[in-house]
């Protein structure tokens, strides 16, 4: 019988493509905040690529799994410590890493606003958007492109992206991206941010009816219309004796 150690082994890592996003307020009150959709990224200072922008993530450990191999990398690299993550896909293209045969695992990772503020580590959220076909990611002023990315991490964000917009038409996954309570119209945006084009308001309440629960609650910012505050339908019903 052959031995197995007779064979060469490729190397694994697991990626993570984070999203979260954010609301700015605009310069009139009549405005309703923008909503962005956003992706967590930091520049690479080692070889190879060094200065490219990457996805957190790192080699996976003998004595550890890949799910909680990615956790310890979020959190070491960038602080994260809270996200909903689900596995994506395996890239294992030949020469998508310079220095050996190396399979990455990635994983979708999904954070309210407010978890979001508790990156560090010299990650950073930057804008990313649809432009066509083409996947836009912004920091300030510059667009990125696929040159300025390292390994294939610009093919595993559009991936991800990809999942993302299809996973919002048929289930609740979107909700990780919010907070507990939230409006209509901030859900709506966030739709939209992700799917990359406008609802009419009529439609999408059609779609997301049977999955959010009004409470008895309304907001209350300066300069808007009080709104009534929705929450998952799942989250009422659990609390439920």
């Amino acid at each position: 019988m052959d031995s197995i150690f007779e064979y060469d082994h490729p190397f694994v890592t697991t990626d993570a493509v984070v999203f979260t996003v954010s609301t700015q307020e605009q310069d009139s009150y009549r405005k309703l905040p923008l909503t962005s959709l956003n992706l967590l990224l930091y520049q690479r200072k080692d070889s190879p690529f060094p200065n490219k922008w990457c996805l957190p993530g790192g080699f996976l450990n003998i004595d550890e799994m890949p799910e909680e191999n990615i956790r310890r990398k979020l959190s070491d690299k960038t602080n994260v410590t809270q996200c909903h993550l689900e596995q994506l896909y395996t890239f294992c293209d030949l020469g998508r890493d310079p220095r050996a045969r190396v399979l990455s695992i990635a994983y979708l990772g999904l954070m309210s606003e407010t978890q979001a503020n508790q990156i560090g580590g010299g990650s950073e959220w930057l804008m990313v958007r649809l432009d066509g076909p083409s996947i836009i990611i912004e920091k300030g002023d510059m667009s990125l492109s696929e040159a300025d990315f390292g390994f294939d991490h610009y093919s595993i964000i559009r991936t991800a992206l990809e999942r993302l917009q299809a996973k919002i038409t048929y289930s609740d996954i979107i909700f990780h991206l919010l907070p507990r309570e939230f409006t209509l119209t901030g859900l709506q945006n966030v739709y939209e941010a992700i799917s990359g084009r406008k609802e009419l308001a009529a439609n999408f309440r059609r779609k997301i009816v049977d999955m959010v629960e009004e409470t008895e609650h309304y907001t209350s910012e300066k300069g808007h219309r009080p709104a009534k505050i929705y929450i998952q339908k799942s989250i009422k019903e659990s609390a439920q004796p």
